[in-house]
């Protein structure tokens, strides 16, 4: 057999394997580009004390960073993993304030950094740790 037929062959059966693969949704990727109020930690309901915001997090996937409020500080940082399941920030850096209260921020920033995958379902976000364990979930207010 000619190297002419073998290489269009082997081009051929690699093209057509190639186009049986499904491209990625990227639907709950243009889902994240919004504004999100934090309800939960690790799946307790987040009670907000008189004087402190809800924290928050806006996420722009065009330049691949995230800012919001820790119910205290502002932060902001980079996403460094996005696909389709996986999601991971860092370095997130923030504003240094003193809260009378600290508990809810301190506890978000630890789980924000600790963000390994996500999953939108209706109009929550949910952010896991890299075990699969739930740190927090968002409501959609945008």
């Amino acid at each position: 057999m000619n190297i002419y037929k073998v290489v269009t062959i082997s081009l051929l059966a690699l093209i057509s394997a190639c186009s049986a693969i499904k491209p990625a949704n990227k639907e709950n990727q243009v889902r994240l580009h919004d504004i999100w109020a934090l309800e939960k930690m690790q799946g307790e309901r987040v009670s907000i004390d008189q004087g402190m915001q809800r924290p928050q997090l806006e996420i722009y996937l065009k330049d691949m960073r995230i800012v919001g409020n820790d119910g205290c500080n502002d932060f902001s940082g980079s996403i460094r993993v996005l696909n389709d399941n996986d999601i991971s920030f860092g370095p997130v850096m923030g504003t240094k304030m003193f809260c009378p209260v600290m508990e809810l921020s301190n506890q978000f920033n630890s789980h924000i950094n600790s963000v390994h995958s996500y999953v939108i379902k209706d109009l929550t976000l949910y952010l896991f740790n890299d075990q699969g364990g739930e740190l927090l979930s968002f409501r959609k207010i945008d």
